[in-house]
């Protein structure tokens, strides 16, 4: 390189933030549509940060997770996930910071998670490819899709049919209320934000596309889920070629228009080692169509539900059985004693005490001299918090969660039963017409909780009152004239429903009885309500009115937790229906051997060869070796898509090198240009930096970032590549000759350089991809620090340009050109403006 390369331009600087502990560098992510920095620190924590350096929010784990092994944004920007060491991971929301979901991927693999790979894939691709053929030939893709969101832009006629099948019902549904903090890892519907964020109605633009989640693992299994974290299912390297014994993916990239992803596998067994480009083939999005994403959403949104269906009925259970320890407590310290002196309970004492008004010399002491005031309050304030908990969960927590899941369900069955796609969907009727049943059954019982609770609850009332009259005649001296105006005085007590409470509730809650979740020491009996022929819902029905009665039901019924785990074993049936068949459509393709040798640094993007060609992509591939970090690889894979297969048919390369120095980091900027960090050393003399040394010359670092239009254009624009020469089956033969770019051929230029010496080098760099706005972060090599430069340079003010510009300038660009002219002119425009 040149020497007077310093001379060139710079990226001017927007923030600098210093981070203690130091960072990891390879956990650094720029969100790829909000200006959010997200980097894990070497002692276990992800931080993400604003432009300013502010904190947003955080996520860490407990020390049983273990370190942190890879992070990801979502392509939206919405959601970050994070993988720890025992391959748990966490999906937080980019908006609330609060947990979505934890998923445990050690039922997948028993290895660690090595790399997380996310995509967002059009499920209208052959309807938009349609739309673009009277397009120019000029026209990108980002000016299709914004990176991200993939909707239309273009105008489109109103499909009334399509309209009405994905007609969001579940918005005009009332939102479900909070849960209490319990306590669990998994606690997310405590808080109003997190609620919204989990059950966010899908928007037009997530309809129309869907979101690929793809987790590889150190043993070569990858396991793929759509929305997030509906899971399809884990597929292994291996099986891809004879050749791959001990394999695992490295890198991860897609198209928004492709069915097919690439992957990036790194093979280190004896026989054929080296980098591999593996197609995965996903058929499921070209047959499934827009009714993939429909599919994904709600089975999404059903199963977010049941967790919170379980999480309510376990508060309600434990609430409830928290609120009656304290009762039984006092009627324990009176039992004893009666037992021996009367042979008789605590409920049949206060049955005689109620009938007859005579009071045991032992109910006597019990009442005043360890109850008394103080204790009936707390006995009062424990029963009726724990019957108002019990009925406040059921009726604002669990029949609305009830209600949305019956709506849920039915657009599913609608799906399953008048739609032609229903073999391709992986539906079955029956299936959710049983599911429908359960959730009948989960209704009835619901009502029957919020009934007895509030039957209970009165009864208690009257109990209280009695109670609390007994504490204050007993505790008067017979004769006395406060015995006597008690016993004048009208106690209004509701006698039958204290006996009632007496003889019923007290002496055992028909709630625990629905709840069935008391222990003993026998098994649960099964109920096969398929084996039996017959509706769940009419059999709960007639059983549950013999509860309470002298009458002994024919089986055991089912509780409220035995119900929520059918109904879970029923989903999940379901789910994996729907899995399975959409797991039948996914291909692994045959290899392609990139190199011999695992590289430093990877990066990849997937581009569309042409507009108007249909089915035509090209992967571009960037590699720095560990051993030649004086080069860059760029390896272009074209691969030919046709109904969801795909097929290679060229490989191509270009080596990109310094005339000096080593190339430390590489990231594609857009769909044209590539960033390369630079980092050489020069003699300088050591008089710059010690006065007292003025013959010596010393080694200093200076660094530079580098911008190389990759693609080629009509006009000649754009990198030589040549023909690297790949069979396949992972055989690949050496580069027939070597095809080197140079630095300093004319190209390729400069957009920032570091100050010489012992200064600032950077270490990693990651590249924010919006249209219009990118801005690149770099991290130092110390960790402790990072920079974020801004890839477009302020635009000089002109008056006559901003009227005429076609689109107009954005809010953005009008700051700009005010700090331009008052620099360019400077005149303080804020006072003259005040002082107008």
């Amino acid at each position: 390189m040149a020497d007077d390369i310093s001379a060139l331009s710079s990226l001017s600087m927007m923030a600098e933030k210093v981070v203690q502990p130091a960072i990891n560098p390879n956990h650094l992510a720029y969100c790829p549509t909000m200006d959010l920095i997200a980097f894990a620190t070497i002692d276990g924590q992800v931080h993400v940060h604003r432009l300013n350096g502010q904190r947003v929010f955080g996520a860490s784990g407990k020390q049983s997770m273990g370190n942190i092994n890879n992070i990801k944004w979502k392509p939206n920007g919405q959601i970050i996930a994070v993988a720890f060491q025992n391959s748990l991971l966490q999906l937080t929301n980019a908006h609330t910071g609060k947990v979505v979901h934890y998923v445990d991927c050690a039922i997948h693999s028993k290895s660690q998670i090595c790399c997380l790979g996310w995509s967002i894939n059009s499920t209208r691709y052959q309807e938009i490819d349609l739309s673009i053929r009277n397009l120019g030939p000029d026209t990108s893709l980002d000016e299709i899709f914004n990176r991200g969101n993939p909707s239309l832009t273009h105008d489109e006629l109103p499909d009334l049919p399509s309209d009405l099948a994905f007609l969001d019902v579940e918005a005009m549904l009332p939102k479900l209320s909070t849960l209490a903090p319990g306590g669990a890892e998994d606690d997310v519907f405590n808080s109003r934000s997190s609620l919204d964020t989990i059950f966010q109605p899908p928007s037009k633009s997530s309809n129309e596309a869907a979101d690929i989640l793809i987790v590889g693992f150190e043993d070569g299994t990858i396991h793929l889920s759509v929305y997030d974290f509906f899971e399809i299912g884990t597929f292994d390297l291996r099986l891809a070629s004879q050749s791959f014994y001990n394999c695992k993916l490295l890198n991860h990239c897609s198209h928004p228009l492709s069915t097919t992803h690439a992957m990036l596998v790194a093979n280190e067994s004896s026989t054929q080692a080296g980098l591999f480009f593996v197609p995965l083939d996903l058929r499921l999005i070209s047959n499934t169509g827009r009714y993939l994403s429909l599919l994904a959403s709600k089975a999404t949104q059903l199963h977010n539900i049941l967790r919170y269906m379980q999480q309510v009925q376990k508060q309600m259970y434990t609430e409830f059985k928290s609120s009656q320890d304290l009762p039984r407590r006092f009627m324990q310290n009176v039992e004893e004693s009666l037992q021996e002196n009367l042979d008789c309970t605590w409920i049949q004492a206060a049955y005689h005490l109620v009938v007859t008004g005579n009071c045991y010399p032992q109910v006597k002491e019990w009442i005043v001299d360890e109850l008394g005031e103080r204790g009936h309050k707390r006995w009062d304030k424990a029963v009726t918090t724990g019957y108002e908990t019990v009925r406040r969960l059921a009726h604002e927590n669990l029949l609305p969660a009830l209600e949305r899941f019956t709506v849920l369900l039915s657009r599913l069955r609608g799906l399953s039963k008048f739609q032609d796609s229903n073999a391709a969907l992986g539906l079955s009727t029956q299936e959710l017409d049983n599911v429908l049943d359960t959730t009948a059954c989960l209704q009835l019982l619901a009502h029957h909780v919020l009934i007895a609770a509030s039957s209970e609850l009165r009864g208690f009332a009257a109990f209280s009152a009695w109670l609390k009259y007994e504490i204050e005649a007993q505790s008067t001296e017979p004769g006395s004239t406060a015995a006597q105006e008690a016993s004048e005085r009208d106690p209004n007590i509701d006698h039958v429903s204290t006996l009632d409470y007496i003889r019923g509730a007290m002496k055992q809650s028909r709630l625990f009885a629905l709840f069935n979740m008391l222990p003993s020491a026998q098994e649960r009996p099964q109920w096969d309500l398929n084996a039996e022929g017959k509706s769940l819902y009419e059999l709960y029905k007639r059983e549950l009115k013999t509860i309470g009665d002298s009458n002994t039901p024919e089986r055991q019924l089912p509780g409220l937790d035995a119900l929520i785990g059918h109904l879970n074993s029923q989903c999940t049936s379901v789910f994996a229906g729907i899995a399975a068949n959409q797991k039948r459509n996914i291909r692994l393709g045959s290899p392609v051997r990139l190199g011999q040798v695992i590289p430093e640094s990877v990066e990849m993007r997937m581009l569309a060869a042409n507009i108007k060609d249909k089915g035509l992509y090209m992967l571009y591939v960037a590699i720095i070796s560990r051993s030649h970090d004086d080069n860059v690889r760029l390896l272009k894979v074209t691969l030919r898509v046709e109904n969801g297969m795909s097929d290679t048919d060229s490989v191509e390369y270009v080596d990109i090198h310094p005339s000096s120095g080593k190339i430390q980091d590489v990231r594609f900027v857009d769909d044209e240009n590539i960033m390369l960090a630079v980092v050489r050393e020069c003699k300088v003399p050591a008089s710059l930096y010690n006065r007292k040394r003025k013959a010596d010359r010393v080694y200093v670092a200076s660094s530079h970032l580098i911008s190389i239009q990759y693609r080629q254009s009509d006009g000649g624009e754009g990198l030589p590549f040549a023909d690297y020469g790949v069979n396949r089956e992972g055989n690949a033969d050496n580069p027939p000759h070597i095809q080197s770019f140079d630095l300093e051929q004319a190209g390729p230029h400069l957009r920032h350089s570091f100050p010489e010496g012992p200064s600032w080098t950077p270490e990693r760099m990651d590249i924010n991809g919006r249209p219009g706005k990118r801005a690149i972060c770099v991290l130092a090599q110390d960790a402790l620090h990072y920079r974020i430069y801004d890839l477009y340079p302020p635009r000089p003010y002109d008056e006559e340009a901003m009227e005429t510009a076609s689109p107009p300038w954005s809010a953005e660009d009008e700051l700009r050109a005010y700090k331009s002219k008052k620099q360019e002119f400077d005149v303080d425009f804020d006072s003259e403006l005040s002082d107008a």
